[in-house]
């Protein structure tokens, strides 16, 4: 099954605020208010799907610009979000086996395309 989420997807890991205070770290409102908005956009989409186990994951991200963008922290977001919209279970091997992330430029038209699959096993590798 596909599921599409329009705009750019934030990395969570590089988008962290540290409190000086606490010297405790906690996402940028920016990733926060993506995430709630990917999490309610799945939903919408997901009805009653539910991820095969175990599952391969295939992320296609669609920038609508060129700027430099670390692809391994977009993955990162986007299983998170997963996992907190219900999607998968958990992003651990056991339930995803397989991940392929994918970078394309749409200008002007940023999104996020995610194929979900039932894994299909290799043999003894």
């Amino acid at each position: 099954m596909t599921f599409i989420l329009q705009g750019e997807t934030p990395s969570k890991k590089n988008s962290r605020i540290m409190n000086t205070k606490t010297k405790r770290s906690f996402p940028n409102p920016r990733y926060t208010q993506w995430h709630d908005l990917a999490i309610f956009e799945m939903r919408k989409q997901i009805q009653d799907f539910q991820a095969p186990r175990p599952c391969s994951i295939v992320i296609t991200f669609y920038h609508g610009d060129k700027r430099r963008r670390d692809s391994d922290n977009g993955v990162s977001s986007i299983m998170d979000m997963l996992k907190d919209a219900g999607v998968i279970v958990d992003d651990c091997w056991e339930y995803v086996r397989h991940t392929e992330s994918w970078n394309e430029y749409d200008k002007g038209n940023a999104k996020c395309e995610i194929e979900i699959n039932e894994y299909k096993d290799r043999g003894n590798v």
